[in-house]
């Protein structure tokens, strides 16, 4: 099959996006994709409908193919070499921890343009290039490709994928929603433009609603529990459900075929396989027991349904929890702490002040949202992977 022709193979295979809800482990199950043979994916997650959308080239019309290539290439050059993404790990890629991905740059741009020829220049035909083009610069066969596997990772960025692709499957990876906001607050803490309430409140938002937003979509979907990713019956059933054929490549995580131990933000090893250590952080001692009755309240339901721990609701539950929303989290109180607010002013940072104090009492509002919700008599209902013991 010619390079020309390889478009034409990838526009009739079927499509699936990935989806993460926090820190759910995206990036670990597609790296456990990255080696099988009937997979067409991509090095991490990519944006491509942003970086389309903040192209210098598309702004302008009318323009060349290599040069879009090359300005793709000069926005994503630490996913093509890997030496450069310290954030996620990828230069430590390998048994030994000094390798990496190394993209042949003038052979990657070859391949896409040739792809590309003849062909609208269009953001599904260039997507699918550079897909194609990246996986033939790893030595794999095309022509063995039967899905199209998109990392777009966050719910905003799906739109425009399944504007090109509506008839995609979409995987929305889960976790305990203790575990998950501990992970989402503990992680990014050290990085000051996180480091606020504000921070907080939309780790919270986005925990809350998991995959319900995908009850506005028509598109086939299905979630998956992070703790269930070294259960080889779940991956049996993910292939069967994707239309592909089950290989031992998925109980090992590589990118590019090297092994990868986790990003940066990671404290544990993934050793290579499918570890449930990474997703040990103690959330049921670092969360008080206010938070504790209150994360149980409003998510009981969810916890009952993806058979999570959860404790059954009490006479006295109602009362308590609507008093604890009114107090500050044990994740907030640092915001509001003397050394803090002394640290801040100190800094002249008065509007990180300002707005930890509104978004302080915009989670309140929040959280008294998901109190009555919670008193509904409605369950919780949404499709996910689970085997039959």
């Amino acid at each position: 099959m010619h390079n020309e022709s390889l478009l034409d193979h990838l526009l009739e295979i079927p499509s699936c996006a990935l989806i993460a809800t926090g820190r759910t482990g995206t990036d670990f199950l597609q790296s456990l994709f990255d080696s099988h043979p009937e997979v067409l994916t991509f090095n991490g997650t990519l944006f491509f409908y942003s970086f389309w959308d903040n192209s210098v080239c598309v702004k302008a019309k009318n323009f060349n193919t290599n040069d879009l290539l090359q300005e793709f290439i000069g926005k994503h050059i630490e996913l093509l070499k890997s030496r450069y993404d310290l954030m996620e790990r990828k230069n430590q890629l390998g048994e030994t921890f000094d390798q990496s991905l190394d993209i042949d740059l003038i052979q990657f741009k070859k391949n896409a343009s040739q792809i590309l020829q003849n062909r609208e220049l269009n953001p599904k035909n260039i997507l699918l290039a550079i897909y194609a083009s990246y996986a033939i610069c790893l030595g794999q066969d095309i022509r063995k490709k039967r899905l199209f596997f998109h990392h777009a990772h966050h719910f905003d960025a799906l739109d425009p994928f399944l504007k090109d692709f509506p008839n995609s499957k979409v995987i929305c990876m889960t976790r305990d929603p203790r575990a998950n906001f501990v992970s989402l607050i503990e992680k990014w803490r050290p990085y000051s433009p996180t480091d606020n309430e504000r921070h907080l409140y939309y780790c919270a938002k986005r925990i809350y609603n998991d995959t319900t937003i995908m009850k506005k979509y028509n598109n086939e979907y299905i979630a998956i529990r992070v703790e269930d990713l070294n259960r080889g019956c779940i991956f049996e059933k993910l292939c069967n459900w994707l239309d592909i054929a089950y290989n031992d490549c998925l109980k090992k995580s590589t990118w590019g075929g090297l092994l990868w131990l986790g990003d940066s933000l990671t404290s544990k090893n993934l050793s290579g396989g499918r570890s449930r250590d990474i997703l040990k952080n103690k959330w049921e001692e670092k969360l008080s027991f206010a938070d504790k009755l209150i994360f149980n309240f409003i998510l009981n339901k969810r916890l009952k349904h993806y058979n999570y721990s959860y404790e059954k609701i009490s006479f006295v539950d109602p009362i308590l929890v609507l008093f604890f929303i009114l107090l500050p989290l044990s994740h907030e109180t640092r915001f509001f702490s003397i050394n803090y607010i002394k640290d801040s002013l100190k800094k002249k940072e008065y509007q990180k002040t300002l707005k930890n104090i509104i978004f302080y009492f915009l989670r309140v509002f929040l959280f008294l949202k998901y109190y009555f919700n919670a008193i509904k008599k409605s369950g919780f209902s949404q499709p996910f992977l689970q085997c039959d013991d």
